[in-house]
């Protein structure tokens, strides 16, 4: 049923009868009484979630497997919905890879909210939509907003749908819809809604809701279900409910924040926002990227947070002053100092290929300027990347728009041609007023590209616990080296990560002598310094 609900989905203008407001109040009524006419709930049982875009490896799996895999085991999971306030919580007990690019395992703790003030639908939708993705959230906002019904015919059975749209506007000044689909027992089977998103365009996110069940007067699924632009995001199985529950205030409650630094939950965690702070792995929700620490999922082994340059006056971002090392004639490493995230430009014969689109469209816009200014005459044909982390990927809408196809590892080409070729209704970037089809070419365990004269060699590396779309770059001629995420910091002993990076590059062979991180390092870095860290 769900599948064919997700083709109803795209088919949107498949509609049997009229979307009539007056017929919405008396399918919001009904389906409030179906679920008992609770004004909050709770419920307990076991949770999975994903660092999303992010693969973020834990106790139950020590290698990433995908983008989206594998998903962490949440125990000891607890939620709860207050629609007077309105308000939504949910914690639990996580077991994740250490700080700093560690493997080993430490407990953790998930929390996230909506607060009341974000639950205001004339904010932003991110922070907000994990509220009303919840059967009784969206009812609420189905009777405060306006809704409309009309019925709808999937496979073999019928559905009320019930429609509704914050006051908040997307970037591109579209509204945004929530959908829900009410059954013939007046329970919602399904709720979706659009976020845009800097990789996946119109990201389309779905929670579903099967195994209802009375748990002493208000019904609760039992199985819940939330991916975001079809891939996985957010499970849950309720072994446990309450209605009205007498200690409300004290369920979920936030935990005390860490020495050091604000309370909040591991970043690619599902939900409308960390407590004190801005909305946490709800993709799209911040300029900047996840930030790293605290061994959560996401975390750049080795490597700094993302982020944009630090606010000019009047709060508009600072301007990227871009620095060019040049590594031979026809190779260059863009810099813009503290903080950066650094590409390489490589000049072939006829074109130009970036390693590298940086962390930001921002960045990536600006570097893809100075290239034009250096290459006037040669089209950006290639950008290489090294993974499909989240902050190495937001600057690729940029350079789709400019026509250059993405190298990546085949384990991540059905994600980029998936999301990148996502409609981008919502949003206001590059790609969208320049819309192009995003052409990406895998690569396998080696792929080579040359002149004739420059040579270029990309190799995988697997086995890692970071990623299992990992490419390196290597030079021959020049024997330099470009890598994404593992810094090697002096008189420190390697991460986890580096150690499991080192071995396969001995195993390829590869007679490096500079070593490049994406991640700008505070001094040019060589072979010498990464087995200083390794202890030879």
């Amino acid at each position: 049923m769900i599948r064919k609900l997700a083709v109803a989905a795209a088919a949107a203008t498949l509609i049997h009868g009229p979307a009539l407001a007056q017929d919405a109040s008396a399918v919001i009524s009904a389906a409030r009484q179906a679920l008992g006419n609770v004004q909050s709930v709770t419920y307990s049982g076991s949770a999975r979630d994903v660092a999303f875009q992010q693969c973020g490896a834990n106790a139950t799996a020590l290698i990433c497997y995908g983008t989206h895999d594998p998903m962490r085991p949440i125990t000891n999971y607890v939620r709860v919905i207050d629609l007077a306030a309105p308000t939504t919580r949910h914690t639990g007990g996580t077991q994740n890879f250490g700080a700093g690019g560690s493997t080993t395992i430490t407990p953790g703790t998930f929390f996230q909210q909506v607060t009341p003030a974000q639950a205001d639908v004339a904010q932003p939708w991110n922070a907000s939509l994990d509220l009303y993705l919840t059967p009784w959230g969206f009812l609420k906002g189905a009777a405060d907003n306006n809704a409309t019904a009309r019925r709808q015919r999937v496979g073999s059975t019928e559905f009320t749908v019930l429609s509704w749209s914050p006051t908040v506007e997307a970037p591109s000044g579209a509204s945004y819809r929530i959908n829900a689909y009410v059954n013939g027992d007046n329970l919602i089977e399904r709720v979706e809604t659009w976020l845009g998103e800097n990789i996946m365009g119109d990201m389309h996110i779905v929670a579903t809701y099967s195994g209802w069940r009375d748990f002493g007067g208000a019904m609760v699924p039992t199985r819940i279900v939330q991916t975001r632009g079809g891939w996985p995001f957010f499970e849950v199985d309720v072994t446990n409910a309450r209605g009205n529950p007498p200690d409300l205030a004290s369920l979920a409650a936030a935990p005390a924040p860490a020495a050091g630094r604000g309370g909040g939950a591991p970043g690619g965690a599902p939900g409308g926002g960390r407590a004190g702070g801005a909305p946490g792995g709800a993709p799209g929700a911040a300029a900047g990227g996840r930030a790293g620490g605290g061994g959560a999922p996401g975390a750049a082994p080795g490597g700094r947070a993302g982020g944009p340059p630090a606010g000019a006056p009047g709060g508009a971002p600072a301007a990227l002053v871009i620095e060019k090392e040049e590594l031979a004639p026809w190779l260059f490493r863009y810099t813009t100092g503290t903080g950066s995230y650094d590409s390489l430009v490589a000049e072939f014969d006829d074109y130009v290929m970036l390693l590298e689109a940086g962390q930001s469209q921002a960045r990536a816009a600006a570097y893809v300027e100075e290239i034009k200014r250096q290459f006037p005459d040669k089209p950006i044909r290639y950008v290489f990347v090294t993974h499909p982390h989240a902050d190495h990927t937001p600057g690729l809408p940029v350079l789709v728009a400019e026509g250059a196809a993405i190298i990546t590892h085949e384990n991540n080409r059905e994600f980029f041609e998936r999301a990148l070729n996502t409609p981008r209704t919502l949003l206001d970037d590059a790609l969208s007023q320049n819309p192009r089809r995003a052409r990406v070419e895998g690569v396998g365990d080696r792929r080579t590209f040359t002149d004739g004269e420059h040579t270029v060699e990309f190799y995988h590396i697997f086995p890692a616990p970071h990623s299992n779309g990992l490419l390196v770059a290597y030079f021959p001629a020049e024997r330099v080296l470009f890598q994404g995420d593992f810094s090697v910091n002096p008189g420190q002993p390697a991460n986890d990560h580096v150690r499991a990076l080192v071995p396969a590059l001995e195993k390829l062979g590869l007679d490096y002598e500079r070593y490049i991180n994406v991640h700008v390092s505070a001094a040019p870095q060589t072979r010498a310094d990464v087995m200083a860290a390794m202890g030879n």
